[in-house]
């Protein structure tokens, strides 16, 4: 039985392969050899079986995507466990997976890191609305730490976005259309010729202003470009080339008095040679990222400068990995990358410093380096026909924090041919960012009110010891899974802010607001998954998922903010192939969500119902009506502010 085992995993990697995910972090896989949501490539840098893996994963498939009308990816995730995905003030979404923070979260697409904003309060929050989802073939989560393959962020789990590869011509035209916004999207395969296959995809988004008392959300227009591009070098070699850019001109409303553009522009290219021989998979890439953001805050009447900031973001990474078949109870990966990060911005003082001016307006602009250099190694180790162990330990160098050394052991035990049980044990870490150790930032949105933002240089990065439990299994029509997970989490990285009000004379109440970045706070957070699945009949079925939460600051035992303690969605799914219809009619409680108000600790909650059906007409028309908050609920708190109506419509040719 164990060499029949290894036989299959071996023919799984010669197969499609390269499904890994290289340290910095490669096409997450070939996958033109994947298209259903049994295989996964996140949770181990080489194609497993979902069912095998130790650990927690879901995968949201192309056929998820459309079913669901998700014009972004907050929308692909709605359905997903354990990960929370609500609304981000008026600006973006959240995206933390088991009760971590937002920035906790490693987001990947086609498993390279996504070059996003730095501080606590940004990062990843705008990145599950700047994916062009008719560009995507699937997205893989993983739930549970995992620095051990990928380093810094992924405390608390992974986001990795697998686009389409290019290959057989054809293409598609989407438009969709919300209370919010509308999007047009497109995708078009040039198919192949010679040894070259193109792809050209773009997205345009147009965002409604939504005012909420005398400020708004960020509202204008988004534009996304990006060609990729496949050369077959020889059998079984491969060079990718991708090269996208991402254009946002938007605008928002701070104040009665104030306003700010804000102009994003993200470029991002690379190239990637991977191959397959007798002994496994290789691969090696390069890949470019220059992210510029341009803010400016006006007086609305007069349309004056009231102050500026610029941001520039350069990424350089090189990455590789190698994996090895070693007899019929190993496969054997290891990988390394480099990284550079250059950061130049007005709301940093570290390195060289020059002077700027706007409009009249000074001010000092700095720019500071960071260096990554990474290496890790993890084997697949079939210790029985019944019992898969794997180990994976990754050592990380950056020139500001020095050295971190993390490890993970995870195992998959098959009770039975219907039942398994998981168990993942692990270390993690997260870095500091540029901000966070070098930020000096002053800010006069109006003119009765400054904030000032100071980075510490001492910072040390946030750690975590963590594990979980999992037992899974499925019978004929039913199927579940329940998870505990428990994650201790050292030198949180948190902005301590004070605020004080002083009297000027002729000037009137002045507002101050004074924050510090500092490693303060040392939590436990834990909880228990449940999911569970029932087929009702020939075209019903009924999904449930459950997460509770108890996540605790250690100093003082009190519930973490921005956190639920219950969360609870039934999910009713139709699905009539025949005739080309599918529905979706789900309901999400939220329950137990702590935050603070006036320095006072309070707790909300809220039931949301949520519809879409999806009509197939033939293999070429399909079109999409859902609302989401189907009851018109409302809750400030949350930021549920009543129904939305969407619906879209996709030609494919």
């Amino acid at each position: 039985m164990i060499r029949k085992l290894a036989k299959k995993k071996h023919t799984l990697l010669a197969a499609a392969v390269i499904g890994t995910i290289s340290v910095g972090h490669a096409d997450a896989a070939d996958t033109d050899s994947i298209q259903t949501r049994d295989v996964v490539v996140t949770a181990s840098r080489t194609e497993q079986e979902v069912k095998e893996t130790p650990a927690a994963v879901e995968v949201i498939t192309r056929e998820d995507i459309e079913k669901m009308g998700a014009e972004n990816l907050a929308q692909a995730l709605q359905l997903a466990a354990g990960i929370n995905v609500l609304e981000n003030g008026m600006v973006g979404n959240q995206s933390s997976i088991r009760g971590m923070n937002t920035n906790q979260t490693l987001i990947l697409i086609d498993g390279r890191r996504v070059r996003t904003e730095n501080t606590s309060e940004t990062q990843n929050y705008y990145e599950l609305q700047r994916v062009n989802m008719d560009n995507v073939e699937r997205v893989e989560i993983v739930r549970g730490a995992v620095s051990s393959l990928y380093g810094s962020e992924a405390l608390g789990g992974v986001i990795n976005i697998i686009t389409k590869k290019p290959g057989t011509q054809g293409g598609s035209v989407s438009g969709d259309w919300t209370s919010r916004q509308k999007d047009l999207g497109f995708r078009y395969d040039l198919g192949k010729n010679g040894k070259w296959a193109w792809a050209l995809n773009g997205k345009y988004s147009d965002i409604r202003k939504r005012m909420s008392g005398a400020s708004s959300n960020q509202h204008g227009d988004k534009y996304f470009i990006g060609l990729d591009g496949r050369m077959d070098l020889a059998k079984n070699k491969k060079l990718d080339f991708f090269v996208d850019h991402m254009y946002e001109d938007l605008y928002m409303i701070d104040s009665a008095t104030a306003g700010t553009d804000y102009d994003h522009r993200r470029t991002s290219t690379g190239l990637k040679y991977s191959g397959k021989d007798k002994q496994g998979s290789y691969e090696m890439q390069f890949y470019y990222t220059h992210f510029d953001k341009d803010q400016r805050t006006r007086n609305r009447t007069t349309h004056a400068l009231n102050s500026f900031d610029d941001m520039t973001f350069d990424s350089y990474v090189v990455d590789g990995k190698r994996t090895l078949n070693l007899g019929e109870q190993h496969i054997l990966t290891v990988g390394g990358e480099y990284r550079q990060e250059d950061y130049e911005s007005t709301r940093i003082n570290g390195g060289s410093m020059r002077t700027i001016t706007r409009e009249g307006i000074a001010n000092n602009i700095s720019k500071v380096s960071q260096h990554y250099g990474a290496v890790y190694l993890q084997d697949e180790f079939m210790a029985t026909d019944k019992w898969l162990l794997i180990p994976s330990v990754r050592w990380d160098h950056n020139n500001d924090f020095g050295d971190e050394v993390t490890g993970k052991l995870g195992s998959t035990y098959k009770l039975s041919k219907h039942m398994r049980f998981k168990a993942n044990v692990g270390s993690a870490y997260r870095a500091p960012t540029a901000s966070e150790l070098y930020f000096n930032w002053q800010h006069t949105p109006t003119s009765v009110m400054v904030v000032n933002i100071q980075g510490n240089p001492d910072l040390k990065p946030e750690k975590s010891l963590n594990f979980d439990l999992g037992l899974e299994a499925e019978r004929k029509h039913t199927s579940g899974k329940i998870t505990y997970f428990h994650n201790k989490v050292d030198n949180l990285i948190n902005l301590n802010t004070t605020i004080t009000r002083a009297y000027i004379p002729g000037t009137g109440m002045r507002i101050t607001a004074n924050g510090r970045y500092e490693n303060v706070d040392k939590a436990t957070v834990q909880g228990l998954e449940l999911e569970a699945k029932q087929k009702l009949g020939r075209m019903f079925t009924l999904r449930g998922t459950y997460t509770y939460l108890d996540a605790r600051d250690d100093n003082t035992n009190q519930f973490l903010t921005g956190r639920a303690r219950h969360k609870t969605s039934l999910q009713l799914i139709y699905a009539d192939t025949a005739h080309g219809w599918d529905a979706t009619l789900w309901n999400d409680w939220l329950t137990g969500y702590h935050y603070t108000e006036s320095s006072a600790a309070k707790d909300t909650g809220e039931s949301i119902m949520n519809l879409v059906v999806n009509k197939k007409f033939n293999k070429t028309v399909s079109a999409y009506f859902g609302i989401n908050n189907l009851t018109n609920r409302k809750n400030d708190v949350l930021y549920y502010d009543g129904r939305i109506w969407r619906g879209g419509v996709k030609v494919s040719f």
